[in-house]
C-alpha cells in the first residue's frame, strides 16, 4: 500500500474536531506561508487505487477515498522526474540541506476522524517495518510512540506526531531523526514528512508545518 504518514493527538473538545462541510485535497504549485515549490506538475499528485489499496483507505475510515501524493521544497526542482523514482530519489537527496517536506493522504468523507487517524498511523507502522524488511539492506526506519501537542496552526481537526528514526546499522553516521505529523477532519487525512537538513525538526516544529500546510493544500469541494 503506499500510505505513508507519522504522529500527536490533540482533540479540540469532548466532541471531537468540527465539521466545516466537504473538503478535498490539492497540491498547489507553492505554499505562501514559506518559500516552498512543488515537485512536477499538480497532476503528479494524483494516485491511481488498486482495489487492495482502496480497501485499506476504506478500513481506515475514508469513504469513497481520492489518495494523493506531493512533494515540495524550497529550492524549485523544475527538472525531477517523478515517472522515474530512483532517479527521482538521487535528485532528492542531492538536496539533503534543504528544507522540503512530503505529503500523503487522501480526501472523501471520513466518520470518526480520531479513528481513522489512529488507524492510519498503525498502519504506516506497519508499512515502514515490512519496508524495512524488504529493502535488502541495513536500513531500517522506525515510528515511535505517538504524544499529545497542540499547533497554532490546526484549526478543525485531530493531529497526532511521533519520532521517525533511519537507522543505518552499518553507518552511525547515517542515523537521522525527526518527527512528523498526520492530521485527520470530516473530510480530509495526510501525513507530513518534513526534512530540514538531516531530518531533525522538533514536535513543535513539525506539527505547526503540519497545520500550515493543511491550510494550503484543503480547499472546499
Amino acid at each position: 500500500m503506499t500510505l505513508i504518514g507519522f504522529g500527536l493527538f490533540w482533540i479540540r473538545d469532548a466532541q471531537g474536531p468540527d465539521d466545516d462541510g466537504p473538503h478535498k485535497l490539492t497540491a498547489p504549485s507553492t505554499m505562501s506561508f514559506a518559500q516552498y515549490f512543488r515537485y512536477g506538475d499538480e497532476s503528479d499528485a494524483d494516485v491511481t487505487l488498486g482495489a487492495e489499496d482502496m480497501q485499506e483507505w476504506e478500513e481506515i475510515g475514508v469513504k469513497n477515498p481520492t489518495p494523493i501524493a506531493a512533494s515540495y521544497s524550497e529550492e524549485a526542482l523544475n527538472n525531477l522526474d517523478t515517472t522515474d523514482p530512483e532517479e527521482a530519489q538521487e535528485q532528492l537527496r542531492s538536496l539533503k540541506n534543504n528544507a522540503r517536506f512530503t505529503v500523503t493522504g487522501a480526501y472523501g468523507k471520513i466518520a470518526d476522524p480520531e479513528f481513522a487517524l489512529t488507524d492510519f498511523l498503525v498502519r504506516v507502522q506497519d508499512n515502514l517495518t515490512a519496508a524495512s524488511r524488504k529493502s535488502g539492506t541495513h536500513v531500517v526506519m522506525q515510528l515511535g510512540v505517538p504524544e499529545e501537542t497542540e499547533a497554532d496552526s490546526l484549526d478543525g481537526a485531530v493531529m497526532q506526531c511521533a519520532t521517525f528514526d533511519v537507522n543505518n546499522l552499518e553507518n552511525v553516521e547515517g542515523d537521522s531523526e525527526t518527527t512528523v505529523c498526520a492530521w485527520a477532519d470530516y473530510s480530509t487525512i495526510a501525513l507530513v514528512t518534513p526534512y530540514n537538513g538531516i531530518l531533525d525538526l522538533s514536535t513543535e516544529e513539525s506539527a505547526e508545518l503540519t497545520g500550515n500546510v493543511r491550510s494550503e493544500m484543503r480547499v472546499a469541494n
